[in-house]
């Protein structure tokens, strides 16, 4: 019934063919709507007859002018409750999971005929190479050590003791994604707009793997006891479940670094003039040096006429 969209579609054939792709999918699978019922009569007949008035059944397009407001606004109601029907698959994501309706090419078997088979057998080959390196480094650590003891293989080996979380973490992140990538195609909601978002978990693994092992040694189970684990196999967790990462983060940060709030940020004294009559009640009080004192410092302060000195007559 339908077929992929040929560059020379306008828009609005496109959106019609999308629909009837998501018609093929929905009747062949036999998606029912939210409350369980299969999709509406009026659905089906609103997309398919839209799609014959414009040729597309029969493979001539180009008839768009056959269309009223009122034939496009249906159309768009049918298609709204379908794909409402069949949310989170959308037409992108049923072409992203699909080969090519003819023969597969070698090129086509070796690397996938879709997008997502494509997708999937890059990390097969990215899974491949950081399992390659794991093993070759163990290798060398474990059965190399037994023959050799030089200045070279000492530097060899710590560097290679350095770089195995990172790597072991890229390996758990590669782990996840073919996991979900699995998950993805079999519901056939991979979008291939989201690669980007993939690729960078992968990275984003690596350096969780690495980091990891610098803010844990352990994990705490779920009664309480301690889980002590190398630093291999937590970067192995780090790069599958970046959470564990974040989460070490959070509580290093909360332990060394408290928030501070508003009751916890003291205001700073207020500083108040002094009061003449204070100052004057100290003066009648004080006794000997005392009162001499007070009284220069009324004096100073509200420019007063200081004192004779002891001892001075007046002119």
């Amino acid at each position: 019934m339908a077929r992929d969209p040929a560059p020379s579609l306008t828009a609005h054939e496109r959106l019609v063919t999308d629909a009837l792709l998501l018609l093929d999918y929905a009747i062949g699978s036999g998606v029912k709507t939210a409350d369980g019922h299969p999709i509406a009569d009026d659905v089906i007949t609103t997309i398919e007859s839209t799609a014959d008035k414009l040729g597309l059944l029969d493979g001539k397009p180009g008839n768009t002018a056959a269309l009223s407001a009122s034939d496009w606004a249906a159309f768009d109601l049918a298609y709204y409750k379908l794909a409402t029907a069949l949310a989170p698959v959308t037409a992108e994501t049923l072409r992203n999971t699909m080969g090519p309706p003819r023969a597969r090419t070698f090129s086509e078997f070796v690397l996938g005929d879709s997008p997502a088979l494509r997708f999937t057998r890059c990390l097969w080959y990215v899974s491949l190479g950081f399992a390659i390196f794991v093993l070759g480094a163990n290798w060398y650590l474990n059965v190399k050590a037994e023959n050799s003891n030089t200045d070279s293989y000492l530097i060899s080996r710590t560097i290679l003791e350095l770089i195995m979380p990172w790597m072991y973490g890229g390996l758990g992140a590669c782990v996840y994604l073919l996991r979900s990538a699995h998950t993805y195609i079999y519901l056939r909601t991979f979008d291939v707009r989201r690669k980007p978002e993939y690729s960078n978990r992968i990275l984003l693994g690596a350096i969780a793997g690495g980091a990891i092992i610098l803010f844990a040694n352990n994990i705490a189970g779920d009664e309480g006891t301690v889980i002590q684990l190398g630093s291999a196999a937590l970067g192995f967790l780090a790069g599958y479940n970046t959470d564990l990462l974040f989460n070490a983060l959070e509580r290093i940060s909360n332990a060394l670094l408290p928030k501070l709030g508003i009751d916890t940020v003291q205001k700073a004294p207020t500083v108040r003039p002094p009061d003449f009559n204070d100052l004057a009640d100290r003066i009648d009080k004080a006794k000997g040096p005392d009162k001499a004192h007070y009284k220069a410092v009324m004096a100073r302060m509200y420019g007063l006429p200081s004192s004779p000195k002891q001892g001075s007559k007046p002119k």
